[in-house]
């Protein structure tokens, strides 16, 4: 009988292994820097939640009512919740504080998905403290990504800061219909709205080509022409950082890019499995503001999705599971063994079966890469069953 309704997801398998080891690995990361860990509440009040969210969101809010009576929303947004807890419970000379999150998000889907519903990791850096605190968090993103051997991620750097002043000689509806299709990734929209346009020529000329100023950092000097050279010193710093982080490889400039403009204030960025590969979330910086509050704010921060993270890793490392043959051992000896991988950061499972036959069949079943006989103390590489001594385990195969 199937209980799930459409949209909604039921994680088991491997798929659950490997979004529970990148929330792990990434919450271990996002802790060692000083994030505090976090857990929003499930629902959140209707009203609230609409005043506080980008305008092409707010139609993807999934509306309820609570028990009490209360018109409310499934949790469409972590990053509210964030700011709703500080203003509640921190005054502004505690600034900055930091949080971090394994939590689900939802909304109503965007064709051709139908999911309505996703598990996201990301920080929160409340009460930005400038360039620095970008860096920061872009560089515990790509650590914590690295720590899971997604080594070929790459940052495609925005900045939203730079429309307004860009567009502000334009009629405002022309500034708008521009800026959506920016928003919308519509280049052929935005190309044919410009051409229409009355505005003149060198300028049509000039904002034509925005779409198209993107690749590595050098890109950077291209656009000086039409943001100038001030504008894009943010840009600039943050890639000159990651570089001199080893990053300068994983770092690329796209000045067309926009995400919900208005709420977000500075530098914006998409994380992706590697430079062809799949979206995994993004962040940026935004103007951490409460409607109908006093509280204000700027902050910094991104989240990523556990379920695409978890994908990719799959895609690019082999499993690095154990299957531990318990039959002809003692309990005691087996779970010693056991304990022994755990604190080597090595997933494992047990099989009891007396057969060792069945237990190799059910390792090569289960994706598992090693097969360990601890009283024969020798293991086997799976599938092929070569064998190999049982101190290997762990030395390679790895993507940790």
């Amino acid at each position: 009988m199937n209980i799930t309704p459409r949209g909604c997801s039921s994680i088991g398998g491997e798929l659950a292994n490997g979004m529970e080891e990148c929330r792990s690995a990434a919450l271990s990361m996002f802790t060692s820097y000083g994030y505090s860990p976090f857990n929003p509440a499930m629902l959140q009040l209707l009203e609230g939640t609409m005043k506080n969210l980008h305008r092409k969101r707010r139609g993807r809010v999934i509306a309820l009512n609570s028990p009490f009576g209360e018109p409310c929303c499934l949790r469409a947004d972590i990053t509210i919740s964030a700011l709703s807890y500080m203003a509640l419970n921190h005054a502004p000379e505690e600034f900055p504080l930091r949080l971090c999150y394994s939590e689900r998000v939802f909304s109503s889907p965007r064709p051709p998905k139908e999911n309505i519903e996703d598990t996201q990791v990301g920080v929160e850096l409340l009460g930005w403290e400038g360039l620095g605190s970008d860096i920061e968090v872009l560089t515990i993103l790509l650590r914590a990504l690295d720590s899971l051997g997604l080594t070929e991620a790459v940052v495609v750097l925005g900045d939203a800061s730079l429309f307004p002043a860009l567009f502000a000689d334009l009629p405002e509806a022309l500034a708008g219909h521009l800026t959506e299709c920016l928003e919308d990734g519509s280049y052929y929209e935005y190309g044919k709205t410009l051409a229409d346009s009355r505005i003149g020529r060198d300028r049509k000329k000039a904002l034509s080509g925005l779409p198209w100023l993107k690749g590595t950092a050098e890109v950077l000097s291209q656009g000086r022409s039409l943001f100038g050279e001030e504008a894009l010193r943010p840009l600039s710093a943050i890639a000159s950082s990651l570089a001199a982080l080893g990053y300068a490889g994983r770092v690329r400039i796209d000045l067309g890019f926009i995400r919900d403009l208005g709420y977000y204030r500075g530098p914006v960025f998409n994380v992706y499995s590697s430079p062809g590969g799949a979206l995994l979330g993004g962040g940026g910086r935004y103007a951490g503001a409460l409607a109908d509050t006093r509280f204000s704010c700027q902050a910094v921060g991104f989240g990523v999705s556990l379920r695409e993270m978890a994908l990719a890793r799959a895609r690019g490392c082999p499993s690095s599971r154990v299957m531990i043959w318990a039959g002809p051992a003692s309990p005691d000896k087996a779970l010693s063994y056991a304990a022994s991988l755990a604190g080597r950061d090595v997933p494992f499972e047990i099989s009891w079966n007396q057969d060792d036959t069945e237990s190799k069949n059910t390792a090569i079943k289960r994706g598992c890469s090693w097969w360990a006989n601890i009283e024969g103390d020798y293991a086997l590489v799976l599938p092929s069953c070569r064998r190999v001594a049982i101190s290997e385990i762990g030395a390679t195969g790895s993507c940790r």
